[in-house]
């Protein structure tokens, strides 16, 4: 089922600010004063086969005899991973793929799976406010206009980590999610073109017509105009792996990551995930191969973070069966989110937040939230693709919206990893966190930028 979409205009006594609209990625309860409104783009994409597409997995490496196999029946071979010996092929009929699942140098053939990896937003608010603002000067964005307004980047002290650090000056973040704008004010010039790329075949270009991973990217690295970042100095790749509505195959997710290690990232940001069934048919193949590329990406010392999930979940007691991916997979840094509730106890975990110390979650982050009650500032502040369809108004390249949900708590971290300039950087994420609960809910604890970043 669709989750509902809401919509409602709230003028905020706000000056010197940019124009601002709002989302909520998951919300529990919609505010008071709301009106429903219908998605302006299809956002429903349910666990289901990519058409026409076959992910093989080899028993060592591609040979000429398993190329003139796919001929035959009929396939072709759409792309070679031969770091994680993973072929995706096009073309093969149901009968074909079990005769080429036969093949001695074959593991596996299964369908790809298309996800919906992240929620369409179900809430959405604009703010107005009419002066124009100049860019913090360095890698100190105190003075970006939005900046009184992020409790987020003060409760991990990113000001601590900017003057620990440079910023994440030389140091790569990829990020795999729905692409990017590089038009707008705050992340003109810091997207690497020759970097990034599109694996969804709907959408060749990496412009972001869902606003997503514009808003995550936005957290990571900023021009420091509306809002600060958390690493100024570093320089982003958008990877699409993700269409305008938030689903997208395990395919194109895989070679998202593959791409990322081999044009050198030295941190992969996801914040994307869903929860999977291993007894569905094709899971478990498909689980595999994504462990692979992940695999492979740490074995080149890439950082891989990704968001713990917005089921309010606790993944350490979930059956066995089930699993957050690629959250709960080897390697990765797994991370849930933090709120405020009305601008107080800002280490809360946040109501949709899923947990667990054991399985679930490395550490959190702030992830915002928005209760009965609470304050609109309790949201995070990212943000907006002017080319988005998937909310209820049109963004500019200067607006700016506030949101919820772990995927927003991902890029905190991916932040801190970039700036620490260190491979393979879990463990200074680890000892720098601060405790702030039980680490059966929280982890390590809660994301410390001057923590990690004095780390050696």
């Amino acid at each position: 089922m669709r989750p509902l979409a809401w919509s409602t205009k709230v003028l905020i006594p706000l000056t010197g600010l940019l124009a601002a609209a709002s989302c909520v990625e998951r919300q529990p309860l919609a505010p008071t004063t709301h009106a429903r409104v219908e998605s302006r783009a299809p956002l429903r994409a349910d666990l289901a086969s990519a058409p026409g597409r076959q992910v093989v997995s080899l028993n060592g490496n591609e040979t000429p005899a398993f190329d003139q196999s796919v001929a035959a029946l009929g396939g072709t071979i759409e792309r070679r991973h031969s770091e994680i010996g993973v072929v995706t092929i096009q073309g093969l009929t149901a009968a074909a793929a079990s005769a080429l699942a036969a093949r001695p140098d074959v593991a596996s053939v299964d369908p790809d799976l298309t996800v919906q990896w992240i929620p369409a937003p179900e809430m959405a608010f604009q703010m107005f406010a009419d002066q124009n603002v100049t860019a913090s000067a360095g890698t100190n964005q105190s003075g970006a206009a939005f900046f009184p307004f992020q409790w987020n980047m003060q409760v991990i002290n990113a000001p601590g980590g900017w003057a620990a650090s440079q910023g994440g000056k030389g140091r790569l973040v990829c990020v795999l999610d729905t692409g990017v704008d590089p038009q707008h004010v705050d992340l003109s010039g810091r997207v690497d073109l020759t970097k990034s790329i599109s694996f969804v075949a709907a959408e060749p270009t990496i412009q972001d017509f869902n606003t997503h991973g514009t808003f995550v990217s936005s957290i990571i690295t900023s021009n420091g105009l509306g809002v600060a970042s958390v690493a100024p100095n570093a320089t982003l790749c958008a990877i699409k792996v993700l269409g305008a509505s938030g689903s997208g195959s395990f395919a194109d997710v895989i070679a998202g990551i593959l791409f990322a290690a081999n044009e050198g990232a030295d941190v992969i940001n996801m914040s994307l995930g869903a929860i999977l069934d291993d007894n569905r048919p094709g899971v478990p193949n498909l689980l595999r191969d994504m462990q692979k590329a992940i695999d492979f990406a740490h074995s080149r010392g890439v950082v891989v973070v990704a968001a713990a999930g917005n089921e309010a979940l606790n993944l350490d007691a979930i059956p066995k069966n089930f699993s957050s991916v690629p959250a709960q997979l080897q390697n990765v840094v797994s991370v849930g989110a933090t709120a405020p509730f009305n601008q107080a106890n800002f280490d809360a975990l946040a109501s949709y937040s899923n947990f667990g110390g054991k399985t679930g979650v490395t550490l959190v982050a702030p992830g915002g939230d928005l209760l009965p009650g609470g304050n609109a500032f309790d949201l995070i502040l990212g943000a907006c693709s002017h080319t988005q369809i998937s909310l209820p108004f049109k963004c500019s390249t200067v607006s700016f919206l506030l949101g919820a949900g772990t995927s927003f708590a991902s890029p905190h971290v991916a932040g801190v990893a970039a700036e620490m300039g260190l491979k393979n950087a879990t463990n200074c994420l680890d000892r720098g966190a601060d405790s702030v609960g039980p680490s059966a809910i929280f982890g390590a604890g809660r994301l410390d930028a001057f923590g990690s970043a004095s780390c050696r």
